[in-house]
């Protein structure tokens, strides 16, 4: 029979490898984003949201290894291996892994939602621009009809 620790290593490692392919997921959609590569971007969102279920299903998986064991599933990793009476070395640096690798999604992550945003006020920058998007004015004859035609050809020459 396997130890606590054993158990937790194992679901542990697993986690690590699928955050880590999260990782260079998250820093390939970084480059897909910039290129405006639609048809990539919506391929590897399908790879994302695979990646996500996996680890969120490891997480469960976790969480029932602490329940099973009498540690609450809120339970930090920091307190777990503070607890544990063997040696330790090889989960504090798996933590510590762990840690840098969803510290770097997280950065990515900012760094693809500005990315998105920007290209988004982009986009509809150029439709204003296009549409020739006009504000109604503030002051002025009442009874005047305001003819403003949101028509990309309605240029006169």
């Amino acid at each position: 029979m396997a130890t606590f620790k054993e158990e937790l290593m194992e679901i542990l490692k697993k986690q690590l490898e699928a955050l880590k392919e999260l990782d260079s997921i998250e820093m390939e959609k970084t480059d897909i984003i910039m290129n405006d590569e639609i048809e990539e971007l919506k391929s590897l969102t399908v790879k994302e949201e695979r990646l996500i279920n996996e680890v969120a299903t490891l997480e469960l998986e976790r969480e029932h290894l602490l329940d099973s064991w009498g540690i609450g599933k809120e339970t930090s990793l920091a307190t777990i291996i503070s607890n544990i009476p063997e040696e330790k070395e090889d989960l504090e640096k798996l933590g510590e892994e762990l840690f840098n690798v969803l510290k770097t999604i997280e950065e990515n992550n900012k760094t693809n939602n500005a990315l998105i945003k920007d290209s988004l006020d982009w986009i509809e920058f150029n439709l204003n621009l296009m549409t020739n998007a006009t504000t109604p004015p503030t002051y002025g004859n009442e009874n005047k009809k305001s003819s403003s035609k949101n028509s990309l050809f309605d240029r006169k020459v």
